[in-house]
């Protein structure tokens, strides 16, 4: 019953905090099982998970869809269960809020039996930039150093994406995590950064390619780049670069 219960990420993706924990549960959902999955999850559960945040015991809760389809065995949503600090991990609050139900039955609305959890993670969140977004492109990579990618993003790419977003150039969000468990040099990814927005046309916009190697708006970014380690940190680039659209969140 316990593994029936485990559900997650506001990865990430509200407001979070410098510390915060979050457990990520990546689930792989048929396509003809999609709306039966998505209408549990927000119809029953995140009852579940907001009487638990209204006790204390969870800071948030979120569901995210991928946007399009990478591969063809790969998860296609993934939870976000966010904690204050690692000593709520032990609390069973699943087990606890129960009766946020009502007269419905747990057997009646699980998700676990037709879906399927490739992996799962938990992560702790190194800096934020907070804001409202819809979309979430993740960044995952494995850095040579994880400090010392953390340290650039902090006192490089975290004021450059401020700026950014208080000029209103359609980044809304930015937040930076480090992988908590499972670890390893076998890993898929030791660390991930997020960039929101609020429609899916700028996060697309965001990624494809364009020449930042002149002057005029991409001066800024020629220059940022000039002063980057990340070639030497990430050689091979970010692991992935995957959108995330939000489907519900609870805080």
């Amino acid at each position: 019953m316990k593994k029936i219960l485990l559900f997650v990420l506001t990865l990430v993706f509200t407001s979070t905090a410098f510390g915060q924990i979050a457990y990520l549960q990546y689930r792989k959902v048929p396509a003809d099982q999609e709306a039966k999955f998505v209408e549990r999850e927000t119809k029953y559960w995140s009852k579940v998970a907001k009487s638990a945040i209204d006790k204390g015991q969870l800071a948030g809760w979120s569901l995210w869809k991928k946007v399009g389809v990478t591969k063809t065995d790969a998860p296609n949503y993934v939870f976000v269960n966010s904690y204050v600090s690692l000593d709520q991990l032990d609390q069973n609050f699943w087990g606890d809020n129960m009766d946020a139900l009502g007269d419905v039955k747990p057997q009646d609305v699980e998700t676990m039996s037709f879906t399927e959890v490739p992996f799962d993670y938990f992560v702790q969140f190194e800096d934020n930039i907070a804001g409202d977004y819809k979309y979430a492109i993740v960044n995952y990579g494995l850095p040579t150093s994880v400090g010392d990618f953390i340290q650039e993003n902090k006192t490089l790419w975290k004021p450059f994406h401020e700026n950014n977003i208080k000029n209103g150039n359609r980044m809304t969000a930015w937040g930076m995590a480090s992988v908590v468990y499972p670890s390893g040099n076998q890993n898929r990814f030791s660390v991930f950064t997020y960039d929101g927005f609020n429609k899916l046309s700028d996060a697309l916009d965001y990624l494809r390619y364009q020449d930042y190697s002149s002057d005029g708006e991409a001066g800024p970014f020629a220059d940022i780049i000039s002063k980057s380690k990340m070639n030497e940190l990430l050689p091979d680039g970010f692991n992935y670069r995957i959108i995330y659209e939000r489907i519900m969140s609870v805080e």
